[in-house]
């Protein structure tokens, strides 16, 4: 076999590997039992924290160069947006989950809750 095949076997493993770690989080949560009986609203909110947990795994890879086909300077400008949908997929967690129950988000962004599920 040779460089090249070798390189193209590798990078099909890392770019399926990586795929694989941020789908089946998502697959699970669309998935869950749990949303059957919850409002659309708070159902954005959950799938909305799924991704931005599966964008903050993409941040350090893309920004280090890690990710096969991204070369440093291209990988840093996807960092960029990848923060900013980022940001995006955190306010609209809070937001509907401010519209679904305002007082379990204030727990948890003041660590004040009567159980530690916050921290």
């Amino acid at each position: 076999m040779g460089l090249k095949k070798t390189t193209l076997v590798f990078n099909i493993v890392v770019w399926a590997t990586f795929a694989t770690v941020v789908a089946v989080p998502m697959l699970a949560a669309t998935a869950s039992p749990l949303l059957a009986w919850r409002n659309p609203t708070y159902i954005a909110a959950g799938l909305a924290g799924v991704v931005a947990l599966a964008l903050l795994l993409v941040q350090p890879l893309l920004v280090g160069g890690y990710l096969p086909g991204l070369l440093a300077k291209r990988g840093r400008r996807v960092h960029r947006r990848v923060g900013g949908v980022l940001v995006v997929a955190v306010v609209i967690h809070v937001a509907a989950l401010w519209i679904t129950s305002p007082p379990d988000v204030i727990d948890a962004l003041f660590f004040a809750s009567p159980i530690p599920f916050s921290v």
